[in-house]
């Protein structure tokens, strides 16, 4: 191995002002071995010097051998010189690593220019030397954790204990090169201290991979089975961990600190808003035990709302897990660089299976949490989108593999006041291809964000609990994909549950719900005003989450949420009548919806509700209360791919409440015909805001199926590519209530619940019948829903509650000059 030379005017002495961290060896009758790392000739003199002050007084026979070892780019292990000879001289070695730390301008806050240098000077040798000569205290010694000859050897030989050769070296070498990556390490770790850095990141990685004798059995199995050499094997297998494992520097950690920060306040306000003790809990949970973050994906700077908020409370350095499309020109190479995990979007090449499980589990037996987004994707109309099971069948395998009894899974809600891209949105779901991730997209998106947004808010939910080595888990793992994925799907579903619990009702999903509910009619702001009041009264009574804007009728706040939603033209105002009145602004139906689907999860059990009770104002009296449950049944079953449900009998009983809440003897009036009464009581209706969209699309579907002949084949994107001409010409005629009920994803839902109930195969002629009651019950569900509508324009004409928003402390000004 070529050694470092060091610079010809090396210090005969270490240079006065450089810190020495760590304690001392003390050179007595012990054995002492001194492992010292140097990646550039200044740190190499630097070590030189420190090695003469502290043994240079030393007989020659007290003195303590010293190996060298350095990272040399490319190669598995480290480089290193005198190690393997030194810990042949004697198994009661003390070993200690020495190395040697640069400490950032300044501690605290770091400028951008500060922080680029920072990481130039870590690894450039001519800043090194020009710092060591001007500021001295920017340079420290590090000697690291010391470590036991005999205690070193005796992990080594547990690690290689597989029964196989895995070493293409001699068992002398492979323990030197063991020993030399611990050094690394215990210097990396311990170098904390001197700069200052708090947070805890991995270093190395790639090497303590490849030296896993687990990782190598694998590659030998694969090597089999496919009949590949071992040696093309592996040279794909270290192609596949350089691809996945980012390239980890303190400065680049606190470069996309600054970097996310800065980004999120060209819209949003500085601080976050979460829950302090609990983000804390959830940091001490994620030191102690391997954990995975699992969130919702509303936007492009949802993982930095992560990195902010696991900044802030000094959470081990948090690997997020992203799509390859992300790792652009630039932000890619920042991001990666601090600790991003940028993977294929198709994964079927089992060396690279194999890398990615592996690095997962070192994660997190190592402590490092992973992070990524539940939805896969970013949700495109504000609802939680179904859980990809990807990711989360990785981390869980990689939990399996190491036998983990306690691994956490923490879900997380993100949610904004107000999002920049929903104009992308839109335009994707009439049909327009999404833009390609790239650096001049990446720059038209910040451009984008240049308007006061509001804030980021972070909820964070319950852990879910994985005992990979329950006897449950164990069978299913071992049964086969179809039983694992059914345990996936449990931990899936528990997440997204969750998930929703802490995602709270805001001032935006309040003014939006009440709008697309009234539309096409518009509203004065004495009628909003009743609306929010009512609404938010509703949700408050029954224990679910508000913002505190909300929960504290702070009628300036959620003012200035309404003034931005006008000025971004999602509400429209019109002031050439007697008053003020506002709606939704024409062809922005789908931004509102948007906003409106973030709370829509603690509206469904009444939206339910509501259309039940329509439907028992046509049964007959005595079989009135069936006839309710029934229906229930049926919608749950109608929109089970829009929504998350508990069980049916849970569903059924928080419905009961519900009812309960309005009159306990409801039962009773509905058997007596007293179904319409009853709904009229059960304000605020809410079905005709929250279910009429997805119906109306559905009830699209089912016209493009049923006008399909036998021999036709009916596939999804056919499907979805007529209904989005049908359904503007629905909406022109007026047979939907508005443009938000025209979305690929909604026709994508409509025709994956045809396909459900066996509505949609290859031809099949016999199936009219089925598809005409299809449509039929779709009609029946609109019609009802328009009833309910017409309902709760009465209730509103009526005017405002003598208890209500006059009263309530929530009158806000829209429009802030009135």
């Amino acid at each position: 191995m070529a050694q470092l030379q060091a610079n010809d005017d090396r210090p005969r002495r270490l240079r006065e002002g450089v810190a020495i961290v760590g304690d001392a060896p003390a050179f007595d009758e012990d054995q002492h071995l001194l492992v010292l790392y140097a990646s550039t000739p200044t740190e190499r003199a630097m070590l030189e010097a420190y090695l003469e002050d502290a043994t240079g007084h030393l007989a020659p026979e007290h003195r303590p051998a010293v190996a060298w070892i350095e990272d040399v780019k490319h190669d598995d292990h480290l480089g290193h010189a005198g190690l393997k000879e030194g810990l042949a001289l004697s198994p009661h070695l003390t070993i200690t690593p020495i190395g040697v730390a640069w400490r950032p301008k300044s501690p605290d806050l770091q400028s951008w220019r500060e922080i680029m240098l920072w990481m130039r000077l870590i690894e450039s040798n001519w800043l090194q030397r020009g710092v060591l000569r001007r500021q001295p205290k920017r340079c420290a010694i590090v000697i690291g954790e010391a470590g036991a000859h005999s205690a070193l050897r005796a992990k080594y030989d547990r690690l290689s204990a597989t029964g196989l050769d895995l070493h293409d070296e001699d068992d002398a070498t492979s323990f030197a090169n063991y020993v030399a990556l611990q050094a690394a390490l215990t210097i990396e770790r311990d170098a904390r201290t001197a700069t200052g850095q708090t947070i805890k990141y991995p270093r190395h990685v790639k090497r303590s991979i490849w030296g896993r004798p687990a990782f190598q059995a694998q590659l030998a199995q694969i090597s089999k089975e496919t009949g590949q050499s071992l040696d093309e094997v592996k040279t794909t297998a270290r192609a596949c961990l350089k691809e996945l494992v980012p390239k980890v520097r303190a400065p680049h950690v606190s470069l996309s600190g600054s970097f996310a920060r800065n980004v999120s306040r060209l819209g949003y306000e500085q601080n976050l808003v979460y829950d302090k003790e609990k983000a804390q809990a959830i940091r001490d949970l994620a030191i102690t035990q391997p954990t995975a973050f699992v969130w919702t994906h509303k936007t492009h700077i949802d993982g930095f709302a992560m990195l902010m908020m696991s900044r802030n409370e000094a959470y081990p350095l948090v690997h997020l897990i992203g799509g390859d499309n992300m790792a652009f020109f630039g932000v890619g190479y920042l991001m990666k660089r601090a600790g991003t995990v940028f993977i294929r979007r198709s994964i079927d090449c089992p060396i690279y299976k194999v890398a990615l499980q592996s690095y997962l589990s070192y994660l997190l037996e190592k402590r490092f949490p992973v992070s990524w987004a539940l939805e896969g994707t970013r949700s495109r109309n504000g609802k939680l989108m179904p859980p990809r099971f990807g990711i989360l069948k990785y981390v869980v395998e990689a939990a399996a593999k190491e036998n983990m009894q306690d691994l956490k899974i923490v879900p997380i809600s993100i949610y904004y006041d107000l999002i920049a891209e929903l104009g992308d949105y839109a335009v994707e779901q009439t049909g327009a291809t999404k833009r390609k991730e790239s650096l001049a997209w990446f720059a038209d998106y910040l451009r984008s964000l240049r308007r006061p947004l509001g804030r980021i808010s972070l909820g964070i939910g319950d852990p879910v609990s994985v005992d990979t080595s329950a006897k449950d888990f164990t069978e299913a793992y071992e049964a086969g994909p179809e039983s694992f994925s059914v345990e996936l799907q449990k931990l899936a579903f528990e997440a997204s549950v969750s998930v929703n619990a802490v995602t709270p009702i805001t001032p935006s999903a309040l003014l939006t719900l009440a709008l697309t509910g009234a539309a096409p009619t518009a509203l004065t702001e004495a009628e909003i005003v009743d609306q929010l009041w009512s609404l938010g009264r509703w949700a408050h009574e029954r224990g679910y989450p508000l913002t505190e804007d909300l929960l504290e009728a702070d009628k300036e706040r959620i003012g200035a949420v309404a003034r931005a939603m006008i000025e971004m033209g999602v509400v429209s105002r019109y002031d050439g009548g007697l008053e003020a009145v506002f709606s939704i602004a024409e062809g922005k139906h789908f931004e509102a919806s948007y906003y409106r689907n973030n709370a829509i999860h603690f509206f469904v059990n009444k939206a339910i509700a509501e259309l039940a009770l329509a439907k028992t104002i046509e049964a007959a009296p005595a079989g009135s209360v069936d006839a309710f449950w029934n229906e229930v049944a049926d919608l749950r079953n109608l929109f089970k791919f829009e929504f998350f449900y508990p069980t049916l009998d849970e569903q059924k009983a928080e419905i009961e409440e519900e009812l309960n809440r309005y009159d306990a003897g409801w039962k009773s009036r509905l058997a007596s015909g007293g179904a319409r009464e009853l709904l009229s009581e059960f304000t605020p209706l809410v079905s005709h805001a929250v279910l009429r969209p997805f119906a109306e699309a559905y009830s699209i579907v089912a016209d493009i199926i049923l006008e399909q002949d036998g021999s036709e084949t009916i596939d999804e994107k056919l499907v979805v590519a007529k209904a989005l001409k049908l359904g503007k010409q629905a909406f022109l005629q007026r047979r939907i209530t508005s443009e938000e009920s025209i979305g690929k994803l909604m026709f994508a839902n409509g025709y994956k619940l045809a396909v459900n109930r066996g509505l949609a195969p290859e031809g099949g002629a016999d199936l009219k019948a089925a598809r005409m009651s299809f449509v039929n019950k779709l009609n029946d569900v609109t019609k009802r829903l328009r009833l309910i509508g017409e309902i709760a324009e009465k209730e509103r004409a009526r005017g405002l509650d003598s208890d209500g928003a006059e009263n309530s402390g929530l009158r806000l000004t829209v429009v802030g000059n009135e």
